[in-house]
């Protein structure tokens, strides 16, 4: 009984490491889902980037870090999205 508590343990400090590790790794994430065509992202009166998708728009997400590094990226989509 005594070793299976400490194989236990064991596992579960291990997902317990595995998942920290994960956390302080991860970025967090803004998605438009369509702009139109020519949409600026703007952070601090800086362009990050632009949409150059035609007539369909783009996808845009916005990413940044535990840091502070903040990246951005527009792709353009195939058609529009309905309803937009």
């Amino acid at each position: 009984m005594r070793r299976y508590l400490t194989l236990g343990a064991a596992i579960a400090m291990a997902a317990l490491v595995y998942s920290g590790s994960n956390a302080s790794a991860q970025s967090w994430c803004a998605v438009n889902t369509s702009v139109h065509n020519h949409a600026r992202i703007v952070l601090k009166h800086k362009t990050l980037t632009t949409c150059a998708g035609g007539a369909a728009g783009c996808k845009c997400v916005s990413c940044y870090d535990l840091a502070g590094t903040v990246s951005s990226v527009c792709a353009p989509l195939a058609a529009a999205i309905p309803g937009k």
